[in-house]
C-alpha cells in the first residue's frame, strides 16, 4: 500500500509538471507570434495618432490627448514627488467624451498605459499622478479614480525616455507623444 501511495504522489507531481510545461511553451508560442516586424510596426506606425487627435475607442468614448510633459518633479509645496535619481516623470493630460448610449462606469473607461517602441508597457505612477492632480487643480475627490481619468503620470527612465519614439496605448489605439 505504501508503493502505491509513493507512486500515486510521484505520478500526481510529475502530471502537474506536465501541465506547467505545456502552459509555459504553449504560452510562449503565444509570445513570439506578437512579435512586430518591420513591417507591421510601420503599419502600426501610421495608424499612431499625435497628440491633439481626437479618435473613437471601441465606439464607447471621444478620446484625445490635450498635454504630454517631461518633469522632474510634480505636485505643490506641500504635496509633491520627485523623479527618481536616473528617472524622469511623464505627465499626461486628456479628455474622454461618451459616445455611446450607456453611462461609462470603472470597467468600461478607456485605460492608458507608456508604452516604448519595443512594446514595453509602463503603468502610472499612483502617487504621482495625485500630486499633479493637486497642482493642476484637476477635482481632487476624484485623484485615483478611473472615473475621472483626465490625467496620469509615468515614472521612467530618463536615458530611455530620450531615445526612439513613445506612445500612449489607449484600449488598443496609439498616440505618439515622442
Amino acid at each position: 500500500m505504501k508503493n502505491f501511495f509513493k507512486i500515486g504522489c510521484l505520478g500526481f507531481i510529475i502530471l502537474i509538471a506536465l501541465i506547467v510545461v505545456i502552459a509555459v511553451v504553449a504560452s510562449g508560442g503565444d509570445d513570439s507570434g506578437s512579435g512586430s516586424s518591420s513591417n507591421s510596426s510601420k503599419s502600426e506606425e501610421q495608424k499612431a495618432h499625435k497628440v491633439g487627435d481626437t479618435f473613437t475607442v471601441d465606439d464607447k468614448a471621444e478620446v484625445s490627448v490635450t498635454k504630454v510633459e517631461e518633469r522632474e518633479q510634480v505636485g505643490n509645496q506641500y504635496a509633491n514627488k520627485k523623479a527618481s535619481e536616473g528617472g524622469t516623470l511623464v505627465a499626461v493630460q486628456w479628455t474622454v467624451k461618451n459616445v455611446s448610449d450607456k453611462p461609462l462606469n470603472a470597467f468600461s473607461v478607456p485605460s492608458i498605459n507608456l508604452v516604448d517602441e519595443k512594446g514595453t508597457k509602463y503603468e502610472a505612477d499612483i502617487d504621482a499622478t495625485s500630486n499633479y492632480a493637486i497642482e493642476t487643480d484637476i477635482d481632487n475627490s476624484k485623484i485615483a479614480s478611473d472615473l475621472n481619468p483626465n490625467i496620469k503620470v509615468f515614472e521612467i527612465s530618463k536615458d530611455s525616455y530620450a531615445k526612439g519614439k513613445w506612445y500612449l496605448e489607449i484600449d488598443g489605439s496609439k498616440v505618439q507623444i515622442k
